[in-house]
């Protein structure tokens, strides 16, 4: 009897291996058709970081990479857990899976033309493919990713350009990545090409998001306000190279597509057309984080960049449409006090940022932007994840453009103002919640809204 019993026990041992292989390969499968029949219903979540000490990556916000690091989904802090086991056997295979719900709720109970309140979320699902381990291509990554958004805009109400909700936007489902990453000369240069997000990787800081507005979230705003570069959700068709020369320093170069109408809703992220009418930004970016800081405790990483787009835009003055405008930027990461002594967060402290972008006026909506911030993580006692912030905003309005909206009888724009502060509390590995409170002054740069206080929080669930 007890014979029978262990060769049952084996047998359902080797059922249950056979089951959870057969899984594996069949999510694999499922990944590589969506992929080329480009439906997949994934995504990448600008939330979502590295684990290593500085938060910087290989491929922008989202490192593929990452996801298959030994233990990454106890880093990763799913609410979804472990799957029973199955993410752990997913990735030893090949395959990682992610998402998250984020939601923001914003009101403004003194200031602009009407007082509302407004809800608006962001459903993320995604998956990554490491193509050495599924097909034998060394250092080769699969990335496809979409996003699901539903609610309405606080900004479209008071009504102000700086949004206050940083994940308004394209509301509907669409197909954000759809991209492969190679990485060559003993993993010096990363490429990646496909459907991809400039801006996830250009201009951007793991710690801009933690503000609410999107005029820091992800990137300055001026960026893609000024140009049809794409940034998140609205990936269109680019490469770009990451060259890592030192430990110190980057060069990255990017070329894309650029549309005005290609993140019409309309498409959801599946129109792979090329328009006659449309154009090249090429984009380049220079970063360094000095060794000396670093080994003194106080890591920061120092960005100088710009783009030249070759779309028709319309010039301000003229009324007539013409290719070639360009961009600059400056950017700035830098921990501010050492690491607590015993700290268990490897942020935990104080940290700055600072961003300028400057265009020229004749075709720019964005002449002068600047943002910067003052994060401080684990400020209370056991609290060593939470995060109090405190940001600011300007951004100046194109000298022509307000000359143009004189000519024809307008009110002038001339700059807008935003002040935010805020504090994210960890509920759960999984949860957070984030009360928020906005200044804005000056809304749509017209002096005719009355400057507006907006209360708003925003609540994220890692999946």
């Amino acid at each position: 009897m007890a014979a029978r019993i262990y060769q049952h026990s084996r047998e359902s041992v080797a059922v249950n291996r056979l089951i959870r292989r057969s899984l594996v390969v069949g999510f694999a499968l499922i990944a590589v058709l969506s992929a080329v029949q480009a439906q997949a219903q994934t995504f990448s979540t600008p939330w979502m970081h590295a684990t290593n000490q500085d938060w910087a990556t290989e491929w922008g916000i989202l490192d593929p990479q990452i996801l298959f690091l030994p233990g990454s989904w106890v880093q990763l802090n799913g609410a979804t857990g472990n799957w029973d086991g199955l993410r752990t056997d997913l990735s030893d295979a090949g395959v990682s899976a992610f998402g998250s719900y984020v939601s923001e709720s914003a009101g403004n109970p003194v200031g602009g033309e009407v007082h509302k309140f407004r809800y608006t979320h962001n459903i993320a699902l995604g998956i990554a493919l490491d193509l050495q381990r599924l097909l034998g291509l060394r250092d080769t990554y699969f990335l496809a990713s979409a996003s699901e958004r539903t609610g309405n805009s606080l900004s479209n109400d008071i009504p102000n350009t700086l949004q206050v909700q940083q994940i308004f936007g394209h509301q509907t489902i669409r197909l954000v990545n759809l991209a492969v990453e190679h990485r060559f000369f003993d993993k010096k240069l990363d490429v990646v090409a496909g459907r991809i997000n400039a801006l996830d990787d250009f201009a951007t800081s793991p710690y801009y998001c933690f503000a609410q507005n999107l005029g820091f979230c992800g990137n300055p705003l001026s960026i893609p306000t000024n140009a049809n570069v794409p940034s998140y959700p609205g990936a269109a068709w680019g490469i770009r190279g990451r060259y890592q020369a030192t430990p110190e320093f980057y060069s990255m170069t990017g070329a894309y597509n650029t549309y005005r109408y290609f993140r019409s809703d309309k498409f959801h992220g599946v129109d792979f057309s090329l328009r006659h009418n449309s154009g090249v930004a090429i984009m380049e970016e220079l970063g360094y984080s000095p060794k000396p800081m670093r080994d003194l405790g106080f890591p920061g990483t120092y960005k100088l960049g710009g783009l030249y787009d070759s779309e028709p835009r319309l010039q301000f003055r003229t009324g007539q449409m013409r290719g070639g405008t360009w961009q600059m930027y400056v950017t700035g990461q830098q921990r501010l006090l050492p690491r607590p002594e015993g700290a268990t967060n490897p942020h935990q402290g104080l940290w700055s940022f600072l961003a300028f972008s400057y265009a020229p006026p004749k075709m720019n909506t964005d002449e002068y932007f600047w943002d910067a911030g003052l994060l401080y993580f684990g400020l209370l006692p056991r609290r060593p994840y939470d995060e109090l912030g405190l940001f600011g905003v300007w951004g100046q309005f194109s000298s022509d453009l307000r000359d143009a909206q004189r000519a024809a009888h307008e009110p002038a724009q001339t700059h807008e103002a935003i002040v935010e502060a805020n504090y994210m509390y960890n509920v759960t590995p999984s949860l957070t919640v984030q009360p928020d409170i906005q200044g804005v002054f000056r809304p749509n740069g017209t002096g005719l809204i009355s400057d507006t206080l907006v209360l708003a929080v925003q609540v994220t669930i890692a999946l």
